[in-house]
């Protein structure tokens, strides 16, 4: 029998929900405030949105807002779910938002094992909702009620529409951070990755915590460990011993 996804409480109102291996292993985000919280990353499809929706449920029955971190259909093609259950915000970066308009048609065979409907294009929740609110290069200050998020960016990195979300003590930072696997490289501007990467570094004190695109929650030295390995052309992206 296989056991669902817990949530890992990451403090002050951060919630991490990992998925299988057949979800991409893609990392979920979820920050509660008083008054309406915000979803980070929307997963594979309208099977792993549903999912996705299920578990929030059993954290909160807030109104929800939506932020994609990128233009990758792990992390967008659940949006769908989501506008369907109310969330009347999603947020992404201004070329995150460009990206999913002119590459989401394309995307859709990546999915054709494990979310055939969205593949095919066919059913419930398996429309391309484009993001309807945007960030470029100033913050946006999200209220969620006694809690707000901030929404930027530092550049091109891992694609040229990364989108970072900044709580008391955690960073979501996307697949600009990758822990346990290689960072892909297909869509991506890598002196800006390394650039990118330095700046998170030296972050720490503002975000100790820092939650990577797919894997293990990670502090600010993964960020250098990163950095120091994307420059030297090395493929080791273990996390570093402190």
């Amino acid at each position: 029998m296989t056991t669902s996804p817990q949530w890992q409480d990451l403090g002050g109102g951060s919630h991490l929900l990992p998925s299988s291996a057949a979800r991409a292993l893609v990392n979920i985000g979820l920050v509660v405030g008083t008054e309406r919280a915000l979803v980070i990353d929307t997963g594979c499809g309208p099977r792993h949105a549903a999912e996705i929706l299920a578990a929030v449920r059993t954290v909160t029955a807030l109104p929800l807002v939506v932020a994609n971190t990128h233009a990758h259909w792990d992390h967008f093609f659940g949006n769908a779910v989501f506008k369907d259950h109310g969330a009347t915000e999603i947020w992404a970066h201004a070329a995150a938002r460009r990206d999913i308009a002119a590459t989401g048609e394309l995307q859709r065979a990546a999915v054709a094992g494990v979310e055939p409907e969205m593949a095919a294009g066919e059913g419930s929740g398996t429309e391309l909702v484009i993001p309807t609110h945007l960030v470029d290069t100033e913050a946006v200050e999200l209220d969620l009620g006694g809690l707000t998020a901030t929404l930027f960016t530092l550049g091109p990195a891992h694609t040229d529409g990364d989108l970072l979300v900044g709580v008391p003590g955690v960073l979501f930072a996307g697949d600009i951070l990758e822990e346990g696997a290689e960072p892909q490289f297909e869509d991506a501007n890598p002196a800006g990755w390394i650039r990118v990467l330095r700046t998170l570094a030296v972050m720490g004190a503002d975000y100790p915590v820092m939650v990577p695109g797919h894997g293990r929650p990670v502090t600010p030295a993964f960020a250098a460990h990163m950095a120091d390995r994307m420059e030297a052309g090395q493929g080791d992206w273990a996390r570093p011993g402190d």
